[in-house]
């Protein structure tokens, strides 16, 4: 048939187009036709429903309807065999073009009519799929799709019915109305959910209360017509699907929050809605950068996501359609699916998750194959999680990762097509230029791993990363720019720059502690001159080889704990505070090792020199302790900024989750405390006593005050990074309430 039924062709030619999207949309729409006249007396009354269009979305609108038709048959009492629609049929969807899931919606409604359908009958009638059904056969009952079968209940609108006022309606599917009504008794608009089934979910969705969930309020049945009334929360902004329509006829240079804005705006002057006046929200919004404004939206969404998880309730159907936006544009998660058990090949489940599946996880899509064993019930939040992934990608590049040009001739055919696009390669359109992007794109893309265990394991954790990248000059510490002195560094082994930052200060100690206890040897014992060599080599032929012991002890764990970071893997809590704990390791190699020579170089002199009494061994091992303690405390500020700098967003990045973060910035500040002061303490000292020694150079005291003067600010400036970096840390790590203001 060439055209529609009057009051359906202005509608459905919308849809008459060679797309996924078209397709599932024209069949929500032949669905409610024919449910105004199923259970049909003949095959043709479905042909008549469908329009001339391409023959794989032709086949795939008659299976979804013959589904359909055999439900409805069988809720009147008539079990249906396929046979009934053959040959009348036959020219559009040929027997041997017959899929899976039509065979399984037979089996199912046979079983559910208390049959037991033998696997000879079904292996002679359909030999193509005999193995398959077999299969199916041999699993025992399945659990159907709780989908309607009936035709949607219309509330008429501008009267009451039963405590609501209906205003309007504001959009309709295959199995529902909604309506914007005025709720009498609580004086308050909600949108109203009108549906011929029940549902689980206003029990399941009462118990949420998140600024990210439409509130669902409660549930009410009606009996003229006969009708379920599911009441919740009204929002005037749209939907986030509104949204990226806009944004994708924007081009990307000129995308910013205010487009958000923009089309919160229009859908509110469609309500007659105001547009909220001084709110904080909108202006921080409409400041933003365009991938700045993906990360809010997907801060918000993640966490209401991971407090439903908790909740014990999956989504199951995230995409842009059902992310409605408030005024002041807080986005919130609506529609949960809260049963999609047997989702796949029973009645009107194309219509209903159709849109839904190329936002799908590749394990959804496997409960949605009629041909894989896997249950609904073997999915948790990070599948939710997935879909978010796609819809953030989808509003900052302009469109999903992936597209398909290839029409699906059936639900089998269109879940398979898109399991099979999940595992190719995808690019951004826009390629990311800034330190946000590149963080934004690290985190969606981690989100859109095929193996789950790649993905952020809760809504929580997501936020966390995706929060890093509303904070640029955070975000290039995380992900650092290969040019930059981040990226340089991080480039340069482990080993080799610990080494550099903790022998360097200690090799210019020991140099300067040298010539300053030779000096007072050659005026105060000068027979021994020869002797201090002597005892100096030694002593280095000791330590060094002990310090290189002790480095590799220290510092190799650290070296293997940052190269798993700059691989994106996971590390334990244990050796996050190792790496934290750094500079007062790096203080105790130096600590061991000047402690060493001070009483190798006592013990020996006194054991050589009689007239080398205890008051000049002890002032020898001062003096190397006053270096000494010069010398750890360089190391101590060097280790720690290069590992809270460098090395901790490397490693904490693939989780960015530290529950103990405001703990270790405790420490570190304590710490750091102690070791300003000893900065200024022991160079202090140490110069105070050159001062009192007249007899040496000169210039050794100058070289000494210097040095105190630089490392004591060098120490001070440190210091104040520290502070800084973990403020700024505490952003994305810290557990403070943020509330919605970032």
């Amino acid at each position: 048939m060439d055209t529609f039924p009057q009051d359906f062709s202005t509608e459905a030619e919308e849809f008459v187009q060679d797309t996924v999207e078209a397709s599932f949309a024209l069949l929500e729409l032949c669905l409610e036709q024919l449910a105004e006249i199923a259970p049909v007396d003949s095959p043709e009354q479905i042909l008549d429903l469908i329009p001339e269009i391409s023959v794989p979305a032709r086949r795939l609108i008659l299976v979804e309807l013959i589904k359909f038709d055999l439900a409805t048959a069988s809720e009147s009492g008539v079990v249906r065999s396929l046979e009934f629609y053959w040959p009348a049929v036959g020219d559009s969807l040929p027997q041997e073009c017959i899929p899976f899931d039509l065979v399984l919606e037979e089996i199912q409604l046979r079983r559910s009519a208390g049959e037991k359908p033998k696997w000879a009958d079904y292996r002679h009638r359909f030999p193509d799929l005999a193995d398959t059904i077999g299969k199916w056969l041999a699993g025992g009952d399945t659990e159907a799709f709780s989908g309607a079968t009936s035709k949607v209940p219309e509330l008429p609108v501008g009267e009451a019915v039963d405590d609501f006022q209906v205003l309007k309606q504001l959009g309709q599917g295959a199995f529902a109305r909604v309506y914007l009504a005025r709720q009498e008794s609580m004086q308050r608009l909600v949108a109203l959910k009108a549906t011929s089934r029940g549902s689980e979910e206003p029990q399941a969705l009462s118990q949420l209360d998140h600024t990210n969930i439409v509130r669902v309020y409660d549930q009410r049945e009606i009996q003229t017509p006969p009708t379920i009334l599911l009441y919740m929360q009204y929002l005037a902004g749209g939907t986030l699907a509104d949204c990226i329509k806009l944004v994708r006829d924007t081009p990307p240079m000129t995308r910013n929050g205010k487009r958000v804005l923009e089309s919160i705006d229009q859908n509110l002057l469609g309500a007659s809605q105001s547009v909220p006046e001084q709110s904080m929200i909108r202006s921080q919004i409409a400041a933003m950068e365009w991938p700045e404004v993906v990360a809010w939206v997907g801060i918000q969404l993640a966490e209401g996501l991971g407090y439903a998880d908790r909740k014990g309730v999956l989504h199951r159907d995230v995409k842009p359609a059902n992310i409605l936006l408030s005024g002041e544009a807080v986005p919130k998660l609506a529609d949960f699916n809260v049963s999609c058990s047997g989702l796949s090949g029973r009645a009107g489940a194309a219509a209903y998750f159709g849109g839904s599946l190329a936002y799908m996880s590749p394990e959804q899509l496997q409960v949605a194959d009629p041909t894989d064993p896997k249950t609904a019930d073997q999915l948790d939040g990070r599948s939710d999680l997935y879909a978010l992934g796609i819809v953030l990608w989808e509003l900052w590049q302009g469109k999903r990762p992936w597209t398909l040009d290839k029409l699906a001739a059936s639900w089998t055919e269109a879940v398979g097509m898109q399991r099979e696009v999940r595992n190719t390669a995808f690019e951004p359109t826009h390629a990311a230029s800034t330190a946000t992007e590149r963080v934004l794109e690290k985190v969606l893309r981690s989100l859109l791993s095929t193996d789950p265990q790649q993905r952020a394991r809760s809504g929580e954790e997501a936020a966390a990363r995706l929060r890093l990248a509303l904070y640029p000059e955070l975000a290039q510490r995380f992900e650092p720019s290969p040019q930059s002195l981040s990226g340089r560094l991080l480039s340069v082994p482990t080993l080799l720059i610990s080494a550099i930052l903790i022998f360097a200060p200690n090799v210019a100690a020991s140099v300067f502690n040298f010539f300053y206890n030779q000096d007072r040897i050659q005026v105060d014992f000068p027979a021994m001159v020869d002797d201090f060599k002597w005892v100096a080599n030694w002593v280095n032929g000791i330590v060094f080889p002990l310090g290189a012991v002790l480095f590799l002890i220290i510092m190799l764990p650290i070296a293997r704990i940052v190269q798993r970071g700059k691989q994106g893997e996971s590390v334990s809590d244990k050796e996050i505070s190792a790496l934290w704990n750094i500079g007062n390791r790096a203080t105790l190699i130096c600590g061991v090792l000047w402690s060493v020579s001070g009483v190798v170089f006592a013990v020996a002199f006194s054991s050589m020199h009689a007239e080398f009494d205890m008051d000049d061994a002890f002032h020898f091992f001062i003096s190397l302790v006053l270096c000494g303690g010069v010398a750890w405390i360089y190391p101590y500020f060097g280790m720690t900024l290069l590992s809270l700098l460098i090395y901790y967003p490397k490693v904490i990045a693939p989780s960015m989750n530290d529950p103990k973060f405001s703990e270790r910035c405790r420490r570190v500040r304590n710490h750091s405390r102690w070791y300003l002061l000893s900065a200024a303490a022991i160079p202090l000292t140490a110069v105070g006593a050159l001062v009192f020694r007249a007899d040496l150079p000169k210039n050794l005291i100058l070289v000494g005050v210097s040095v105190t003067a630089l490392g004591l600010v060098a120490s001070f400036l440190a210091f104040q990074k520290l502070d800084e970096t973990m403020r700024q840390f505490s952003k994305v790590l810290g557990d403070e309430d943020r509330g919605m203001i970032l």
